[in-house]
């Protein structure tokens, strides 16, 4: 997935997205990622006010608010765009939030139709592993659950300061009753330059399923002048038949933190940045991508649809080579890439050094594939 970024820079303050106010809502709302423009983040969104920005080279679905009222009652939950990007506030003035805001995973299937797909993850997240009669899926993500009834991942990956923006993992089908499972908790960034109180709920939890295993939660980062109330934000993991989801990350920026506002799992304040960094720099943040599966160029902009169609189609039966490129990245380093079965395993491959350097480097990995549909997914780690 792609996580380049830019230079430091601070919230834009123009408020093209208008206002998210929900005063007079007397039921909950659904925003749907899908209707975002495609663009720059940064880019004034008055023509297309409400809809927000998706900036592939950001991985993530951008909205420029003025300010944010969620009344009591009301929850705002999302619709993934393709490529289930994350969610972005960047707020001119206060967020109120005292209703909830909802990126919990989705709930895996019992047997039947609905569970020959994998499970939808919150935005930012990853989904569940799918059952049917060719089998159960692994779960996505870099901690996708096996396909045992396995919940994702269990230690939380990523970092502590959630650069770049990421959710969680989803759980492993079932093998045995034929049960999909729990999607991963999704991730949002909320950056105000006013105050930010919560007196509901933040939620990016992991999906459940009781005859299958459980996504991981998610994450969510706050920066703010404050940050207040005595609600909660919850980034844990799904409960399942089989292991539990893991918990996600909680990144609070601001110099005020109430006491009485609950964190699960349990974090500090730390001060922001000066600008506040909200995506991580481009010209030092080590990056890996997939770049050809068996001399066929993946596409920038993977969305992996599992469905009818292939980011990259292959017809072959013998070894194939999946060619990756580093960026910032030491060649000495360990560069692997996880091969994961829509009905099956899944496996980490190592990718074997093949030119360039720690600027930008080629591997070169080999894998003979099933028949059906695999995702990809790249990792790099230093020595």
């Amino acid at each position: 997935m792609p996580t380049a970024g830019s230079r430091p820079t601070r919230h834009p303050r123009d408020g093209s997205d208008g206002a998210l106010d929900l005063g007079l809502t007397p039921t909950s709302v659904v925003i749907d990622l899908s209707q975002a423009v495609p663009g720059v983040w940064n880019a004034d969104n008055t023509a297309n006010a409400g809809k927000g920005i998706y900036d592939a080279s950001k991985w993530a679905v951008t909205f420029k608010y003025t300010y944010v009222k969620i009344p009591a009652g009301v929850t705002v939950s999302f619709k993934n765009h393709a490529s289930r990007a994350p969610v972005v506030w960047l707020v001119k003035g206060d967020v109120e939030v005292n209703g909830n805001v909802n990126l919990t995973g989705a709930t895996g299937a019992p047997p039947g139709v609905l569970a020959l797909t994998p499970t939808e993850p919150g935005p930012g997240g990853f989904r569940g592993g799918a059952s049917g009669p060719q089998g159960a899926g692994v779960g996505m993500g870099p901690g996708g659950g096996g396909s045992s009834q396995n919940g994702g991942y269990v230690t939380s990956y990523g970092n502590p300061s959630v650069l770049p923006l990421i959710g969680g993992s989803g759980g492993g089908g079932s093998w045995d009753n034929g049960s999909s499972a729990g999607g991963a908790g999704g991730s949002i960034l909320i950056g105000a330059s006013g105050t930010i109180t919560v007196n509901g709920g933040l939620y990016a939890k992991g999906g459940n399923y009781y005859n299958s295993g459980a996504g991981s939660g998610g994450a969510v980062r706050l920066i703010g002048s404050q940050v207040l109330g005595s609600g909660e934000i919850n980034c844990l993991g799904g409960n399942g038949w089989g292991n539990g989801g893991g918990a996600g990350r909680i990144r609070i920026e601001s110099p005020v933190l109430a006491a009485s506002l609950r964190t699960c799992p349990e974090t500090i304040a730390v001060a922001p940045a000066t600008p506040p960094l909200i995506w991580a720099p481009v010209e030092t943040t080590p990056t890996v991508r997939v770049v050809s599966v068996d001399t066929f160029a993946a596409p920038a902009d993977p969305t992996a649809p599992l469905v009818s169609n292939a980011d990259v189609a292959i017809q072959n039966d013998s070894p194939a080579v999946v060619m990756l490129e580093t960026k910032n990245f030491p060649i000495e380093g360990s560069v692997e890439v996880r091969a994961a079965q829509k009905w099956g395993t899944a496996s980490w491959i190592k990718a074997w050094y093949a030119g360039g350097d720690q600027a930008t480097a080629q591997w070169r990995a080999t894998n003979t594939f099933v028949k059906g549909y695999t995702t990809l997914q790249a990792r790099a780690t230093a020595p």
